[in-house]
């Protein structure tokens, strides 16, 4: 009879809040409806009086949250946030809003399962889950905000899987309004959110993240609790004995790969070369290995606040190639991967001379004690699983790792080669983009010719791809006008044409073009091979 009653209050709740008119207004009807369906079908004997419970939980915190959202009046200062989109990715954006907006489907209704002491452990991991795949897709865009919110939602959800379902006690507000940003990232044009009211969740979950604590396993089957946001100072240098001993203890006997030993000023001892370079141009970097990008993107980005230069490779082959090519000081590698998978890229490095003193860390989806054994058997320093690096258990292991993982000599930042691409038709430009993207360039669209005239005028740019039909300015008027400039005689620039008209083309020729291509050519590689080629052209003539 108390649940009936207390359905029963929700579904009055649900339809006084759905005199809103907006999205939110309609979703209250639906649960309203629902709770009233709900209701009818009631049985006492049937009823599952736990699941009616989480229910009841889920959506009275629902209810509070959108109540409190009718009635506070944003301050004035609360802009939209910019997109902060890198230039040559706006065209994605849309595909992470799709893939947001069906995340957020699954998301809610997880959700609902977890705000209970009967919380489903499926539940907690589905909601983990898709906040990992948003994350990630945010990150690879550079939407900072949303990665940061879902980031921090995924950290709170991971830490509390630690902790015993009869003492959560869930941020639910909290966690709400960072699902209704992200229902505004999935929705809003440019995906964005609303900056504050972002930094007051991300803080308040922190929050929550200190006050949980992480609970961590050690190799000898103690339990002993350690704050998710803290690592321990680099000046506590950990025992690599102890850890090693506790390693082989989980790994069955697993001896651990030597690590040069840490000299004063925190920089592995140099034993390879008899004088190695002074300490100013020396540096750490991490090489990241995964076949999928999202999940490589996701995995700098959690590793982003230690400031360490990450380079990715896309599988175990590519990464044995840079490996010989320059040098790293650690290894964070998928473990399932084509070509070459982990285990076999860690057991290449240990017998390979000159790389067998850099650490390894394997990441999995899934922890089978096998596949645990393969790869610390191996030589893998550390076996981690995907779902739980976003709660501060890889930052804090890379940490450590770093603390007597090698310096290498620091790599001079290589200048990527601006390409300016004037196409008024979005298919179009995201398809240069798209095949563009293979090659080390930074590529910046322009909607027509005024436009592209504009930036050329404003920064620097290394190649111009044009359009040859546009509004405002047809791609031989911007043509000519740029070589009217007088400083970007030797700027090489393609035209791009639908049909090979050959009065159009000898125009555009006499304008100063320095190739043409049919659209239907732009893939295949084309393109690509044509781009190279000039610039490669135009670096000798420079004498680069």
């Amino acid at each position: 009879m108390e649940q009936r009653a207390a359905i029963e209050s929700l579904r009055e709740r649900f339809e006084a809040l759905s005199s809103t008119e907006n999205a939110h207004g309609r979703g209250s009807a639906k649960i309203a409806e629902g709770l009233a369906d709900i209701m009818g079908e009631m049985r006492a004997e049937e009823a599952d009086a736990i699941r009616l419970d989480v229910i009841v939980r889920g959506l009275s915190g629902l209810a509070d949250f959108l109540s409190a959202t009718q009635t506070e009046t944003p301050p004035p200062t609360s802009k939209p946030a910019p997109t902060g989109v890198p230039a040559g990715l706006e065209q994605f954006v849309e595909a992470f809003q799709q893939e947001a907006s069906r995340r957020l489907t699954g998301l809610s209704i997880a959700m609902m399962g977890i705000f209970s002491e009967q919380g489903s452990e499926e539940a907690l991991q589905q909601s983990t889950s898709h906040l990992h795949a948003i994350r990630g897709g945010a990150a690879m865009l550079g939407l900072k905000p949303v990665a940061e919110v879902t980031g921090t939602m995924e950290q709170v959800l991971v830490a509390m899987r630690k902790v015993e379902p009869s003492k959560r006690a869930w941020p639910t507000k909290t966690l709400l309004r960072g699902y209704a940003l992200i229902e505004d990232a999935a929705r809003e044009k440019g995906a964005r959110i609303n900056e504050v009211q972002a930094d007051e969740i991300v803080t308040e979950l922190r929050k929550t993240l200190g006050e949980l604590g992480q609970t961590r396993q050690t190799g000898s089957g103690e339990r002993r609790q350690e704050p998710v946001t803290e690592a321990s100072p680099a000046s506590d240098e950990p025992s690599v004995d102890a850890a090693r001993e506790a390693r082989a203890a989980t790994g069955g006997g697993v001896e651990l790969p030597e690590i040069p030993p840490v000299l004063e000023g925190g920089a592995a001892e140099q034993t390879d070369v008899e004088d190695g370079p002074d300490a100013e141009v020396l540096e750490q970097r991490i090489l990241v290995v995964d076949d999928v990008p999202t999940i490589a993107a996701s995995v700098g980005f959690i590793l982003s606040d230690l400031e360490v230069p990450i380079d990715i490779a896309e599988n175990g082959e590519e990464a044995l190639q840079m490996l010989q090519e320059q040098a790293y000081s650690l290894v964070i590698s998928d473990v399932d991967m084509p070509r070459m998978d982990g285990v076999a890229l860690t057991r290449m490095v240990r017998s390979t001379a000159g790389l067998d003193h850099i650490p390894v860390i394997l990441l999995t989806s899934l922890d089978h004690p096998e596949s645990r054994e393969a790869g610390l058997k191996a030589g893998a320093i550390d076996y981690l699983i995907k779902g739980a690096i976003g709660g501060g258990e890889l930052v804090n292991r890379v940490r450590e790792i770093l603390t007597v993982a090698p310096y290498v000599e620091r790599q001079e930042p290589t200048r990527k080669l601006r390409i300016l691409v004037a196409e008024d038709t979005e298919t179009v430009a995201a398809s240069i983009a798209f095949v563009l993207s293979e090659g080390p360039y930074d590529i910046v669209l322009a909607t027509d010719g005024k436009d592209a005239l504009s930036r050329i005028k404003q920064s620097a740019f290394d190649l111009l791809i044009t359009d040859m039909q546009m509004p405002y300015m047809s791609g031989t008027e911007l043509v000519r006008a740029v070589r009217g400039l007088g400083t970007f005689d030797n700027l090489p620039i393609v035209m791009l044409t639908s049909v090979q008209e050959e009065e159009e083309i000898a125009q555009a020729v006499s304008a100063g073009v320095n190739r043409y291509l049919i659209k239907g050519e732009i893939a295949g590689g084309k393109l690509l091979n044509l781009v190279e080629e000039l610039l490669a052209a135009d670096n000798e003539a420079l004498g680069v």
